[in-house]
Order: structure tokens, then sequence, then C-alpha cells
């Protein structure tokens, strides 16, 4: 617990509206009364029987006490700690990651400022990376992030710390993007649209990558990459404290208890000191060859796929462009359907792009092991 925080005020600034759909969506009976400024909810579970009288103005003289009598008998329902509710119940339709740090300098609950800022800095890039390889896995990215998963990143906060050892809550909202403007969902929101969301996705990536990894490490470690993970994920990780000799990061989702879709079975990752070293030869290696790869700026001169939709899975460019010697130079690529389409519509609209990667083969027209793309 985290005794310096009062939890009664805090309660008092949790919406009653969205509680009401809270305690429906988690199986509360609504019991019916002759007033609108108070609604009665009831729980039975097994032998167990509770009651809540919720508030529905803020206008009550002790809302905050009530609200905290309401998130008290949610938490004893569920069996979870008053903390967890209250921090559901004021993110209502969020995941949150728990960053926790087990070492010597954490265990009074604070860690030197060089190891707070390294977990907050690489908490941001950890998850930023998850994106990154959920809407376009690759070995490695580079470039910003696209603007859907800076607006994501945006959105998301950092909650309080825990005493015991260090551990930081990340609240990640589900939204979209409406008019190149982030919307932050409600619990009135589709579940559907939530459980699909980049939201849920990313929290998820987060988890299973570092179980692959932690996995792979005692078998074919080089594999990870082929599992979707890319060097920007790793190195984060690699920065978050683990460093340390001695040192733990354990990761828990909590997800939004109303969005029950596309969760996992495991929701814990665990990753120690023990994996520094093989981390870091890895990101060096992969770092190494991006060194060697070429960056190619020019426009779309042919493109071939598949003519089934249904079917389609990639397809290929040429990319004409000046080289040093400002003489028309051509190379081919394949791109995932994605970026296929954006293709098009740069071919379409006479757009430049962006091509980074590899050439392998020495033909007329190189072909390039694509890393990244962009239209300009």
């Amino acid at each position: 617990m985290v005794y310096s925080i009062d939890f009664e005020e805090l309660a008092g600034k949790i919406k009653p509206l969205e509680t009401a759909k809270y305690l429906c969506d988690l199986g509360w009976n609504e019991i019916p009364t002759k007033t609108d400024a108070l609604k009665i909810f009831q729980f039975k579970s097994n032998d167990d029987f509770f009651q809540v009288d919720l508030p529905m103005s803020r206008d009550l003289r002790n809302y905050n006490w009530t609200m905290f009598k309401v998130a008290e008998s949610i938490a004893h329902s569920a069996k979870k700690s008053i903390e967890q509710v209250v921090l559901e119940l004021l993110n209502p339709l969020s995941d949150i990651l728990r960053f926790r740090i087990h070492d010597e300098s954490a265990i009074s609950g604070s860690l030197i400022m060089e190891d707070c800022v390294n977990l907050y800095e690489n908490a941001k890039k950890l998850i930023t990376a998850a994106a990154m390889d959920v809407e376009q896995p690759r070995i490695f990215h580079a470039g910003r992030p696209s603007f859907n998963i800076s607006e994501f990143i945006g959105s998301c906060r950092f909650g309080q710390t825990e005493i015991g050892s260090y551990v930081v809550s990340v609240v990640c909202p589900f939204g979209y993007l409406d008019n190149n403007r982030w919307v932050q969902r409600t619990v009135f929101s589709d579940a559907e649209q939530c459980s699909d969301s980049l939201t849920r996705k990313t929290v998820n990536k987060v988890i299973t990558s570092i179980n692959t990894i932690t996995e792979l490490t005692a078998g074919n470690f080089k594999a990870i990459p082929e599992h979707g993970i890319s060097a920007n994920f790793l190195d984060a990780l690699n920065n978050i404290n683990i460093y340390r000799k001695g040192s733990t990061l354990d990761l828990t989702v909590k997800y939004a208890p109303t969005i029950s879709k596309n969760t996992l079975t495991i929701t814990t990752a665990s990753i120690n000191h023990d994996y520094h070293a093989p981390i870091s030869s890895l990101v060096s290696r992969i770092k190494s060859v991006q060194e060697r790869e070429e960056t190619f700026v020019g426009r779309i001169k042919d493109l071939s796929a598949l003519p089934e939709l249904e079917n389609r899975r990639q397809g290929k460019i040429v990319v004409v462009y000046p080289n040093e010697q400002f003489k028309i130079s051509r190379v081919s690529t394949v791109l995932s359907t994605d970026n296929y389409d954006a293709a098009i519509d740069a071919h379409r609209n006479g757009k430049q792009v962006r091509l980074v990667g590899t050439i392998s083969g020495t033909s007329r027209v190189p072909s390039v092991n694509c890393s990244y793309f962009e239209v300009l």
C-alpha cells in the first residue's frame, strides 16, 4: 500500500455513471429505487453477498467517503486490493501494465535517480516498440512511429508507485483516431472495438514478447527477431534496470475488467540480469547489420502482386532513384500488404517513397531486403 495516498480523496474523483456501467458489466444486479439520486447494486458470489449504495450526484456531502465504501465493497467481492479497484474505477476503460523492479536499492520503494529515469524513459520506449511491432513487424524500426502510435502513447499515463519494491503502473486507455484526433473511448463504447484495438494488442505484445525472449534464450536465441520482436523492443527492455546485477523486472497486465475478449491466459512476465548480456549481443548484431543498410528515395515505376485480393499477402515494387552519379537506377523489393497498399497510393499520386534495406544479388535491378518503407 502507498501510505502517502488518501484513497478516500481519490475515490471522490470516481464518476458515478461510469461506475454504474462498470458494476452492470461485472454482473452486479441493480435494485429499483424511488429516487434517481441513488442506485443500489447487489452481487452474490457463492455464499457471500455484497451491496453498494451508489450516489449518482457529486453534490452529496460525504460523496468521497461513500464512493470509497463502494470501491471497498467491490474490492472485497472481487478479492482485489482497494488500490487496484480505485485505479480501475478512475480508469474504467484502460489496460494497465505494472513494471516492478526487484533489487537491493528498491526494497524501500525508492530508486536512485539514474535508475528511476531509465525506468520511465525505457518503459515508454518499450510500449512504443511493442506498438510498432504490432502495427508493422520488422527487425528494426527506423524513423518515427506512425501518427496513430504517437497519439496512443501520448494518451498513456504513469500511475503511483508502491512500497516494498519499486512499482510503476502505466495506464493505457482505449481510443481511436477521428480526423487525425485521438479520441478516448468510454465505458459506453463498443466492447468489440476495444478488444481489437491497438491498446489491447500492444499490452499483449509486451507480455508475449518478454515470455518469448526468456523461452528462446535457453534454445535458439537468434530466432527472437523471427517472432516479430524488434531490436528497438530488446534495447528498451535491456535498459529497464536489468543491467544491474541481481535485479529482476516483473511485468503484469491488468485488463479493463469490462473488456474480456482477446485477453491472455498468462498475464505476467519476468526477466532478470542473466538475460542482459545475450540481449546486448543480439542488439549489437542487429544494429551492425542496420549500419550496412542503404536508403533509397525515389518514385515507384512498377507494382505487381497476386490478382486475387483474398490471397494477397505481399506485393513487389520497383523504385527508380538518382544514384551518386545522378543517373537513374532501379531497385526492387517485396512489401507487406499494408505497405503495398500505401505504395499503390504513392504511385497513383506520384509521391516519393523511402526504402531502407540491404541489397542482395547483382542483377540490373537489385533486390532489397526491406526493413523500412514510408511514403514521403
